[in-house]
């Protein structure tokens, strides 16, 4: 029994990144438990669509669009759900020990659902309880087999603290797969050609927009997965400013690359520091730098608010540097705020320290890469 048990486990943990192994694990537990169906599902409360559900009635020869009637239709008025909502998440529930046959017969769950499909007695638990969302298991048997025992209690008792562990991280990895997800395509639909390199200039990621702008500029490529000018002297500048980006402290900077072609545009390099706890590092747990290419004419921010949510600036940093990159100075920004010099100056520091640079002329330089001033 605890081989079985181990190897079905090992599926479990597999699954958090393979749907395949998790449906295999529990097609074994079915083999076990000697139930022809499992169903495996998400509810949000408040929501009428389950966002995930997994089960294997077509392999009990029933189509798969049963589960999802149930789902929609049939989940509310069940009597096994309700019980198993009563209980403490990842204890077991055994319905004829908490649904009498009378009550069976009475609940359209168990008339115009189950017993119809061939189905009957269930085993069932709660996995997980996070917000809104609940996650469930259940293990159904054939109309004409017996009710679960204490063996089958048993074995679901043992395997429970697994399936609770791997659903919460499947839960987790999904939510991650898709803010990822979100987030690459919202890069990919972006005009602004972007990069993400380490400190050895390495490609981490690019843009589809930093991928043309790369096979057509000449100066600028990207060579065995790096990043690299075609003027030895250029590369050395990058490779300076690069490092400064992952340094630390890390200091924001620019500089202008002149096209393989006399009659190309100017193309500005912009590289501003990712620490390794933020959301494009953090995959890797090390500083890299974030890099934007802007040729002349573009305006790769339109909206002024974006500045702030980039850098990590506060509405009233962001504002004090879209003064200093116009020209103005902290005591003007002082003026206008109706602040103290002190507050104007203890807003300046946190700019300076949030963006890398030393100097208003390198604020000037890093929204010029943005097509701001």
């Amino acid at each position: 029994m605890q081989q079985r048990i181990d190897a079905i486990a090992g599926q479990l943990y597999e699954g958090v990144l393979a749907p395949q192994a998790w449906s295999e694990a529990l097609a074994g537990m079915c083999a076990q438990l000697q139930a022809g169906v499992f169903h495996y599902f998400t509810l949000n409360a408040g929501e009428a669509a389950v966002p995930q559900s997994a089960s294997n009635l077509e392999s009990f020869g029933l189509h798969h669009g049963l589960m999802q009637e149930y789902e929609t239709h049939h989940a509310h008025n069940d009597l096994r759900m309700a019980t198993v909502q009563r209980l403490p998440v990842a204890q077991v529930m055994l319905d004829h020990e908490h649904i009498s046959a009378r009550q069976a017969s009475q609940n359209s769950v168990y008339t115009d659902w189950l017993v119809p499909l061939g189905l009957r007695h269930t085993a069932a638990a709660a996995v997980r309880v996070e917000g809104n969302a609940r996650d469930f298991i259940s293990f159904m048997r054939p109309r004409d087999a017996g009710v679960y025992g204490a063996q089958d209690k048993a074995f679901l008792e043992h395997l429970m603290p697994h399936i609770e562990r791997a659903g919460r991280l499947r839960a987790r990895m999904g939510q991650l797969c898709g803010q990822a997800a979100w987030g690459l395509a919202a890069l990919d639909a972006l005009a602004q050609a972007l990069l993400v390199v380490d400190a050895r200039c390495r490609l981490q990621h690019s843009n589809p927009a930093a991928e043309r702008l790369l096979a057509t500029f000449g100066t600028l490529q990207c060579v065995h997965g790096g990043l690299r000018c075609t003027s030895g002297e250029a590369h050395a500048r990058l490779q300076g400013l690069v490092s400064a980006a992952c340094a630390n402290p890390a200091k924001a900077a620019a500089l202008v690359l002149q096209g393989s072609r006399s009659s190309q545009s100017l193309l500005r390099l912009t590289a501003l520091p990712l620490a390794a706890n933020h959301a494009f590092a953090a995959p890797w747990q090390q500083p890299l730098a974030l890099i934007f290419l802007t040729l002349p004419g573009s305006m790769v921010l339109q909206n002024q608010g974006l500045v702030g949510e980039m850098l990590g600036l506060s509405p009233s940093e962001t504002r004090l540097l879209l003064l200093l990159a116009g020209g103005k100075t902290v005591k003007d920004y002082a003026l206008m705020e109706g602040c103290s010099w002190h507050t104007a100056r203890t807003h300046m520091k946190n700019l300076m320290r949030k963006t890398g640079c030393h100097r208003q002329v390198e604020l000037v330089q890093l929204l010029q890469g943005w097509g701001m001033v």
